[in-house]
C-alpha cells in the first residue's frame, strides 16, 4: 500500500519551520524508520534524523510519530498510513538541530543533576545476599524495570510538567534518581533522596501520567516517582 508522511522540516538558521509531504510504496513489516531511509535514499538526501542499533535498544530513534513520542523503529508503519496521513515530528522539549534531530545537552544535563551511579562507602566486595530480601515486592519490580530504561528522551520530550517549568528535571532523570537511591548497595540514598524533594525534584512531579504511556521499555517513571513520594512522606511520618 501507499502510504502518505507529513514530515518536520527546519534547517539551521532558518527561523521558520515548513512541512513536507512524501508518498512511499510499503512494504509489509516496514518501520517508520525504515521509512525515513528510503525518503533519505531515493527522494530528498537531506532529511536528517538519528538512529543506530534499528532494535528499540539505543534509542536514538525517538521522534514524534502522530503527535506522540515514539521509537521509529519499533512503529509499524502499515498500520498507521491505513489510518491516513502519518505526521512525524521532533522530540519536544529539546532544542531544535535540523530536521527530526534535536539537541540531548539538556537531557543529559539532568543525569548529571542525580549522579546516577552507585556511591560506595568504600571499594570492596558486595555481601552476598539476595534481592528479594533486601526489597519489597514492588520496588524489586520497579527496580528491575529501571533498569531497561533506554535513554530514548521519549518521556522527557512528552512530560507536560517539563513543558511547564524547565527547571524540573524530567521522568527519565527520576528513573534514575529511584535506581540509585533504593539500590541495597548505595551509600548516598539520604543526599538523593534530599534532590527529590528539592525543587525540580519528584515532589513536583504533576502525575500527568504521559511518560507511563510512551515509554517503549513500560519502565514506568510514574510508578518510580511515586514510590519516591511515598518513601519521602513515611519519612516525614517517622520525624513526628
Amino acid at each position: 500500500m501507499r502510504g502518505v508522511f507529513d514530515i518536520f522540516r527546519k534547517r539551521p538558521g532558518e527561523t521558520d519551520s515548513r512541512r513536507e509531504t512524501f508518498e512511499v510504496d510499503l512494504r509489509p513489516g516496514m518501520t517508520v524508520l525504515d521509512v525515513f531511509h528510503f525518503i533519505q535514499e531515493k527522494i530528498d538526501p537531506s532529511l536528517a534524523y538519528r538512529y543506530s542499533c534499528r532494535g528499540a535498544i539505543c534509542g536514538s530513534c525517538a521522534v514524534r510519530i502522530n503527535g506522540e513520542a515514539a521509537l521509529a523503529c519499533k512503529t509499524q508503519a502499515i498500520p498507521l498510513a491505513r489510518e491516513g496521513t502519518v505526521s512525524v515530528d521532533p522530540l519536544e522539549n529539546l532544542p531544535h538541530v535540523k530536521d527530526l534531530v534535536v539537541d540531548f545537552g539538556d537531557f543529559w544535563s539532568e543525569f548529571e543533576r542525580v549522579a546516577p551511579y552507585l556511591v560506595r562507602d568504600a571499594e570492596q566486595h558486595d555481601q552476598t545476599f539476595t534481592w528479594s530480601d533486601k526489597l519489597a515486592p514492588a520496588h524489586l519490580d520497579q527496580l528491575g524495570r529501571s533498569i531497561d530504561c533506554i535513554k530514548c528522551a521519549c518521556c522527557f520530550s512528552d512530560c507536560p510538567k517539563r513543558a511547564q517549568d524547565p527547571g524540573f528535571m524530567g521522568p527519565a532523570a527520576l528513573v534514575q534518581l529511584y535506581k540509585v537511591a533504593f539500590d541495597p548497595r548505595d551509600a548516598d540514598r539520604e543526599n538523593r533522596l534530599v534532590l527529590a524533594q528539592s525543587p525540580g525534584g519528584a515532589l513536583d512531579c504533576d502525575s500527568h501520567a504521559n511518560c507511563l504511556r510512551v515509554c517503549p521499555k513500560d519502565c514506568r517513571p510514574l510508578r518510580a516517582i511515586n514510590l519516591i513520594k511515598r518513601d519521602l512522606k513515611a519519612g516525614e511520618k517517622e520525624e513526628v
